[in-house]
């Protein structure tokens, strides 16, 4: 997995509350990493290999986005047989107040059969996923999402993405974790949603706390749609990993920064 880092310029005074003016470099007597306010400054973005990224740059060249999106919203708060996630339902009806210009379609609860969210997703630009996920390393393929009836793997997904897909937000946990066997190999559900088609993917790392997500979901979208508005995004780019680095940092305000497990989790692939 190759990682790339863009410069980012803090506003002034920022990361005072964060950084102490007597040792504005962490020492490493105050802890393992020494570049442990790295994001801070720079936003990171990852990509599964040199050539999945040029393709996706590629295709946003080709095919610019449209200035409204199609967005498709799946929550599954308590799907059959898994731990139950309330606050995806909080999560959806977030978005789709922020989307408003969208008007996202919201598959909640009972709503997200497997043969009501492929029908969406071949019109949609945007997809959010907030559910449990699951990946199966010996066939990649059957990788999949838990929806209310039955798993949406990746093998249904790759004949039920829009040609023109461009962002999905694994809201699920564990959707950017690989296989320790096969550490050059990225088998996860971030890597596989960037192979059938969509150009930038944000996942999580390790399980997410789920009071957490819609916190971090609204202020992803609120930047985003910002970004979007302003004009400065350069073509073949998403703004998406702008966008999580900002939401981020709301995160960390709110539970501390001392509690990384929970904001750091969240990791974007693509472009």
């Amino acid at each position: 997995m190759l990682q790339a880092s863009t410069t980012f310029r803090s506003q002034p005074g920022r990361s005072a509350s964060l950084i102490s003016s007597s040792h504005p470099i962490p020492h490493p007597s105050f802890c393992r990493l020494i570049l442990y306010h790295i994001p801070l400054f720079v936003v990171s973005s990852y990509t599964t290999s040199l050539s999945t990224l040029l393709r996706s740059h590629e295709g946003l060249r080709a095919r610019p986005p449209p200035s409204r999106p199609n967005v498709l919203v799946v929550a599954q708060p308590a799907t059959p047989r898994y731990a139950k996630l309330p606050h995806t339902k909080d999560e959806g009806e977030r978005i789709g107040t922020i989307l408003t210009d969208s008007t996202p379609t919201l598959l909640i609860d009972k709503a997200a059969t497997v043969v009501d969210t492929t029908a969406a997703l071949r019109l949609c630009t945007w997809v959010h996923l907030a559910c449990h996920g699951y990946q199966n390393t010996e066939d990649p393929t059957k990788s999949a999402f838990a929806l209310v009836d039955n798993p949406l793997t990746l093998g249904a997904l790759m004949s039920a993405t829009a040609e023109n897909a461009e962002l999905a937000f694994l809201s699920a946990c564990e959707t950017a974790v690989g296989d320790e066997k096969n550490p050059e190999e990225s088998v996860h559900l971030a890597a596989g949603m960037l192979a059938v088609g969509f150009k930038g993917v944000v996942a999580t790392m390790w399980s997410i706390y789920d009071v957490d997500a819609p916190v971090i979901v609204e202020a992803y979208y609120r930047k985003l749609l910002e970004l979007r508005g302003s004009g400065k995004l350069a073509a073949g780019y998403t703004g998406a990993a702008y966008a999580l680095h900002e939401a981020m940092k709301v995160l960390r305000e709110r539970v501390g920064e001392e509690k990384f497990e929970r904001w750091a989790p969240f990791v974007h692939f693509g472009v």
